[in-house]
């Protein structure tokens, strides 16, 4: 792992590892990951946590052959690549994502009788691979900004717009987890954006890194919510579920979970 902040998301599972261990052996986890950087991120959860199914959005092809040449990024049956923008690929996933056993895409009948999105969605998904998929467990937004007028390094200001957040929250299941790598030197613009992820969640928490400027916000939709005095026995769980090589990464990640606080 490459930054602390990466450890620091990945202790935010805490907050669903009931969930996670509920499916371990029964079923996927389906993961979203937006921004793929030198890949360091899904390829070490795709070997710490079986049960994920990750796909990485990047916009730019250029960084997925870097990933691959120097970085030893390589894809499989349970980690995916696609080259599309983020928020256009939350939003079609929303569209496509069952809900109750129903596609909740809005849908239209040709002269044959099958069917197709409606005519204005651009898809970078192909209708046939994401019609009726499952709706998302995990979704991180790990992108850098190039505006700096918008007073953030990460992530670009339309990841944190509230017509996003809402999208958001209609992709995830029920419980699903958000999180939102923040890198901010204005405490104005961290106040704002914990403002709008807290009317859109039903559950906000959030951990600041000590050696860094980086706060990890975890948004929750779900109306149960893990209490803070329960940590302690999740972040054993998680600690369990998560297949390390090393063990000193694993303590460092549990480590972490100690340092997250609840916003709302």
């Amino acid at each position: 792992m490459a930054s602390s902040y990466h450890m620091g998301i990945i202790s935010g599972f805490t907050l669903m590892s009931s969930y996670l261990e509920s499916v371990e052996s029964t079923g996927k986890v389906n993961a979203v990951i937006i921004g793929l950087g030198a890949g360091l991120l899904p390829m070490f959860l795709h070997g710490c946590m079986p049960s994920l199914q990750i796909e990485v959005v990047e916009l730019d092809a250029v960084v997925l052959s870097l990933a691959r040449d120097y970085f030893g990024f390589a894809e499989d049956e349970r980690l995916k690549v696609h080259i599309a923008d983020g928020i256009k690929f939350v939003r079609e996933v929303k569209h496509f994502a069952v809900a109750d056993g129903l596609p909740a895409i809005h849908e239209i009948e040709d002269a044959s009788g099958s069917t197709k999105p409606s005519p204005d969605e651009s898809c970078s998904v192909s209708y046939t691979e994401a019609r009726g998929r499952p709706r998302v467990d995990i979704l991180i937004i790990d992108v850098d900004s190039s505006d700096s007028s918008s007073g953030m390094a990460c992530p670009a200001a339309d990841f944190v717009e509230e017509s996003f957040l809402l999208t958001v929250k209609d992709t995830l299941s029920e419980k699903g987890l958000f999180i939102v790598n923040l890198v901010s030197r204005s405490p104005a613009v961290k106040d704002m954006i914990i403002s709008r992820m807290k009317a859109v969640f039903n559950h906000l928490f959030s951990l600041q890194l000590e050696e860094d400027i980086n706060m990890v916000l975890f948004g929750l939709c779900s109306e149960v919510c893990l209490k803070e005095d329960c940590f302690p026995e999740a972040a054993c769980q998680l600690d369990k579920l998560l297949k390390f090589k090393h063990q000193e990464i694993g303590q460092s990640i549990i480590d972490s979970t100690k340092k997250i606080r609840r916003l709302k």
